[in-house]
């Protein structure tokens, strides 16, 4: 898997990366990203081939200098625990009988194992299941958390020490609830993470390196990977052939400035077996040998992709992660002209340096053996991210600007890439004033644009209309639909981009369905896609009315123009979407989500009122720069996570203000 150019492009320019309202300190959050790694221990309940308990789980077993130890040979700086495996809790807890404590003799797992990670160094993490009533539709039965659920994080951050992370796992909850529990934890631990499972407030972000395009995320996150058993094991070389694969992925995520988690699955007797032992064994002696370039390292400074491998850096230094494939003439070569080699560590690679260009010999042999290697480039200078090349243009917009990104949702089903902010890096001389054109959508909405390192607060309410005037010639075709899809393991989560025709419908087949607003009954986590074509003579801007009930998206022509989940409870809700037709044909593919309601309703047409309204914005001085960066957000929100929701935002640059 191949970090790819574009989506790294302005995450490492603008990092964006505190992209929540943040109560840990900074210290927490810095120590948090240097660490890197984590291990999250997982107990497998034993079941029959029906899926029930085969026989009571043998906590006697339990060792927690074992697990600490296992954690040592891996290389991890973390350990994340459950607070409870199958209904029995493993902590002493006020708030059920059934509980470690109470069975065992007076047996304290977590604290027995905050004790065991104290004396080896290693921070702890819980992971804590959230026992709050849900009604028949999967919304919390109250606003409030479960006072269960309360008391048990209260007992668990007070009576245990430090606890570097909490990871709530978790049925759909409000916004008021999440935000409650996330305060709570910071109340009692101000340097305790909080992870999104705790849906819309957090401060660090796990993911599934198969669900998300890691490269495009801004949030403090960790990408997941099991250390995992295969059903035929062909030789002893397989574990360590897994860790080649895990060692591959988890630089892959350092160099795209992210963290790692491995879930290590530990059976009944509290043991690893072989597979597992060597893998974690492989990838421990390589952190051993090469952690320098994961723990403490920054993303990779180059906005190119590169075939033979990843780059990650730490002050002045390079270091070049040989994960890929083999040079085919044998060379790497990296343009830095604003850099001076001091010196390459001379075990892999002859280099040279020649008018800014870096040229390494890399000999074939560095690609073989049962190992990833890794090149130390030293220079006199600490290396800074590159900057893209400015854009050209007398209007910055959806299509011409670097999204950035982070994860929301209600629950893990419905969690997503949420567009969190708009950013460009363009060319204008003379610059005075912006002109913000919106629809009525954007209308009385706050924004907050940063020009350069200055931050301007406005409200979208000062704008003068002006219609647009649909091009005679214009023609609505046919609308259809098709569906339900619910295959997709996070069920709004989906690509960037959909191709498709009445010949290849994205699932089932496409039916002829009137314009206008459409109900219908609909199961949980299902998704329908509405087509319409639209025959236009010219290129031209058009507003349609789009209605959707738990979450929509917006495809024009193929790529994905708008997406968002609606407001948590929400059933149905319509909005305008600013449509750029090309001359000719133009396809909008209109995907409606489900999570929660029996009945789901959708609507898209053209917009009546066909408005948009244009506020200046005039510069306090007059800018002479020639290259200029400018991010914008819809400030106000419920959560720094939420997307930004301006897709229809334009802003025209000009020399002079009017």
């Amino acid at each position: 898997m191949k970090i790819r150019v574009l989506s790294i492009l302005f995450s490492l320019l603008l990092i964006y990366i505190n992209c929540i309202s943040a109560q840990v300190p900074e210290n927490a959050l810095k120590t948090w990203q240097d660490n890197k790694l984590a291990m999250q221990i997982v107990f497998t309940i034993p079941r029959d081939y029906k899926g029930n308990t085969a026989r009571e789980f043998d906590y006697t077993k339990f060792n927690a200098d074992s697990i600490t130890e296992i954690a040592k040979d891996f290389g991890m700086r973390t350990i994340i625990s459950p607070v409870k495996v199958g209904n029995m809790y493993l902590f002493n807890t006020s708030t059920d009988n059934n509980s470690l404590y109470r069975k065992y003799n007076g047996r304290d797992f977590i604290k027995e194992l905050a004790e065991a990670c104290r004396k080896n160094g290693i921070r702890l993490g819980l992971h804590i299941y959230n026992t709050e009533t849900q009604d028949s539709k999967c919304y919390p039965a109250n606003d409030k958390p479960d006072g269960k659920t309360i008391k048990q994080i209260t007992e668990l951050l007070t009576a245990y020490g430090d606890i570097s992370e909490i990871h709530f796992d978790s049925n759909p909850i409000s916004p008021e609830t999440s935000k409650e529990l996330y305060e709570l934890v910071h109340k009692l631990r101000p340097d305790c993470m909080v992870s999104n499972g705790c849906h819309g407030m957090y401060d660090i972000c796990d993911l599934s390196t198969y669900s998300y395009d890691k490269e495009f995320i801004e949030c403090n996150r960790r990408y997941i990977s099991v250390i995992h058993t295969p059903l035929f094991i062909l030789n002893e070389g397989d574990a360590q052939s897994r860790a080649i694969w895990n060692i591959r992925e988890m630089s892959e995520s350092a160099s795209c400035g992210g963290g790692f988690v491995f879930l290590v699955l530990i059976d009944n007797g509290y043991r690893l077996d072989y597979y597992r032992k060597e893998t974690i064994r492989h990838i421990g002696a390589w952190l051993k040998k090469n952690g320098d370039a994961i723990y403490g390292a920054e993303r990779t400074p180059f906005i190119e992709d590169f075939d033979w491998g990843t780059v990650t850096r730490k002050g002045n230094i390079l270091y070049l992660i040989l994960s890929g494939k083999y040079p085919e003439d044998g060379r790497i070569k990296l343009y830095m002209p604003e850099y001076e080699l001091e010196k390459a560590d001379g075990k892999l690679a002859t280099c040279i340096q020649k008018n800014g260009l870096i040229d390494i010999a890399i000999p074939a042999s560095a690609y073989k053996g049962n190992s990833i290697n890794v090149l130390t480039l030293t220079f006199k200078q600490d290396i800074k991210v590159q900057s893209p090349e400015p854009i050209r243009a007398v209007s910055l917009k959806r299509d011409n600007a670097i999204p950035l990104y982070s994860i929301t949702g209600f629950d893990h089903k419905s969690t997503y890439k949420s567009t969190v902010k708009y950013s460009w890096y363009f060319e204008q001389l003379m610059l005075k004033q912006l002109e913000l054109i919106y629809t009525g959508q954007e209308k009385g909405k706050n924004i907050e644009i940063e020009l350069d390192g200055k931050t301007y607060n406005v409200c979208l309410d000062k704008g003068k209309p002006s219609a647009l005037t649909s091009t005679a010639g214009t023609v609505w075709g046919k609308q259809y639909i098709c569906g339900p899809d619910s295959g997709i393991l996070h069920s709004f989560h989906a690509p960037q981009t959909l191709k498709t025709d009445l010949e290849n419908p994205p699932v089932k087949e496409w039916k002829e369905t009137a314009i206008g607003k459409q109900t219908f009954a609909a199961n949980a986590n299902e998704t329908y896609y509405v087509m319409q074509d639209i025959e236009s003579p010219k290129e031209q801007d058009i507003i349609v009315e789009a209605g959707a009930g738990n979450g929509i998206e917006i495809y024009l022509n193929g790529v994905s123009i708008m997406k968002h989940l609606n407001p948590y409870g929400c059933k149905f809700r319509t909005e305008k979407v600013l449509l750029p037709l090309q001359k000719g044909n133009n396809r909008i593919v209109m995907r409606i989500y489900n999570r929660f309601e029996k009945n789901i309703s959708y609507m898209l047409r053209q917009a009546e009122e066909q408005t948009i309204y244009k506020q200046d914005l005039t510069l306090p001085e007059m800018s002479k720069k020639k290259n200029h960066k400018l991010t914008v957000r819809q400030s106000g929100l419920s959560s720094e996570h939420n997307d930004t929701e301006l897709s229809n935002l334009r802003i025209r640059l000009k020399r002079i203000a009017l």
